[in-house]
């Protein structure tokens, strides 16, 4: 199926507390281990409309139903669910944003999907087409650095890139055994999104290609995305796919990490590669962190990918003011025409949220 073959479908779902006409749902499992989960089992048996929803034995959104972008029941629980069930209220959040009076639909962009997320709740505050399966391009390493960041391996491990890396797109461009230490390898992964310097830190795991790739897809199993499927850990090929409504949740938690804050905050990066004494000046591909027309906004985090498959994709953490971390937004932007149009799509779509919700 193209991947483009959603785009006839233009809703734009807009949060407001009254949802009884959704049967939207998350993860039932046979064997419930808490009141919450017990609670929700109870509530999905007296409901039909979420049981034509939701898969009775995953608890994953049915292909095609009224589930919408939710991925399973607990999605549904904690976006709707416990707005209209008391005995969900476990599934509440402490704090959310709620639409202010009067407010108003989110903006058109030219993006082919989007959502906009509550990176402190959860909630979804607006999404137009964030269930459809997309190549993600670059935004992969993401999962890649995950992996690497979590092997327990030493940032200042000395590693090289080799001619084997190499395949194509964004690259560093070094001699074949070049080295660099692991921590300027993932500000290369992160900041100049290069290919090479993926697939080495990939390598310096000790896991050959196709090993990596199976820990990135167990990996995205683990923290519930179950579209989301990887096949090499730059994003080059075209079978790095998620949907957006994934790729927030996935975003929610790897934007949440000191480190990666670290890396995907910074504009700009010198690096040095130790075999040779040269240095390497590495600009980030997210605009919004040090364009001047983006000086309004605080980027916290984010990731770019580029495919000609799928168009311009970014992935961001933002903030109003800097300072004011309860009004953090994670934002996806899949499928627009230029890089220009994913950055100016993130923007308006922050700050109509913003305007448009209350904290």
């Amino acid at each position: 199926m193209s991947y483009k073959s959603f785009l006839s479908s233009k809703k734009i779902l807009f949060l407001i507390p009254l949802l009884l006409l959704l049967p939207l749902a998350p993860l039932l499992f046979p064997t419930q281990t808490n009141a919450a989960d017990s609670a929700l089992t109870s509530v999905y048996n007296r409901r039909p409309d979420l049981q034509k929803a939701f898969d009775k034995t995953t608890g994953l959104a049915k292909p095609n139903s009224a589930a919408g972008f939710l991925i399973d029941l607990t999605d549904w629980a904690e976006q709707y669910g416990w707005r209209e069930f008391s005995e969900l209220s476990e599934y509440a959040p402490a704090v959310y944003p709620e639409p202010i009076l009067n407010s108003v639909a989110a903006p058109e962009v030219t993006a082919s999907a989007y959502i906009v997320m509550d990176k402190d709740s959860g909630l979804i505050l607006a999404e137009k087409n964030s269930a459809a399966v997309w190549p993600i391009a670059s935004i992969t390493k993401l999962m890649t650095t995950t992996l690497v960041l979590d092997s327990g391996l030493s940032l200042d491990k000395v590693c090289d890139v080799e001619t084997v890396d190499e395949v194509g797109g964004a690259r560093l461009y070094v001699s074949d055994g070049a080295t660099f230490t692991l921590n300027d390898l993932i500000y290369a992964t992160l900041v100049g999104s290069a290919n090479n310097a993926a697939n080495a830190i990939a390598r310096a795991t000790g896991l050959d290609k196709d090993d990596f790739v199976e820990k990135m897809n167990e990996k995205a199993a683990a923290c519930g995305l179950p579209h989301t499927q990887y096949t090499d850990p730059t994003g080059i090929e075209v079978t790095n796919v998620s949907t957006a409504r994934e790729i927030a949740k996935l975003a929610r938690q790897v934007f949440s990490r000191a480190d990666f804050r670290n890396y995907t905050s910074t504009a700009s990066k010198t690096i040095s590669v130790i075999s040779t004494g040269e240095t390497k000046r590495l600009t980030n591909t997210n605009w919004l962190l040090w364009k001047p027309a983006y000086d309004d906004i605080y980027v916290m985090a984010g990731k770019t990918g580029y495919l000609e498959e799928s168009g311009w994709n970014l992935v961001t953490a933002l903030r109003p003011v800097y300072k004011e971390d309860s009004r953090e937004l994670i934002v996806v932007v899949f499928g627009a025409s230029a890089r220009g149009d994913s950055m100016n799509d993130g923007n308006t779509l922050a700050k109509w949220a913003w305007e448009n919700y209350r904290w």
